[in-house]
């Protein structure tokens, strides 16, 4: 199961409707498969990472019930939050 935060949906919504697009897309293979390899699921520390489209990532914490994605943005964002 799936589950997202209040912060995720204030990050969604502030990305380009064509990135949305590009993240509503993504999100419907993780729901059968949180691995498919064209999201380049990857652990970092204690957060699982995938990929929307080149430019993009989203985050997401496991619990015993899946994964909670807790944000998503552009790839310097992501970058500075893993270094911080």
């Amino acid at each position: 199961m799936h589950r997202t935060t209040t912060r995720f949906w204030r990050c969604f919504h502030a990305l380009a409707p064509e990135t949305r697009e590009m993240a509503r897309r993504s999100y419907g293979l993780p729901k059968g498969n949180p691995r498919h390899p064209s999201l380049h699921f990857k652990k970092v520390g204690k957060l699982c990472s995938v990929r929307v489209g080149r430019r993009h990532r989203a985050l997401a914490v496991e619990d015993e019930g899946g994964l909670i994605w807790v944000w998503i943005g552009n790839h310097a964002e992501y970058e500075r939050m893993l270094e911080g």
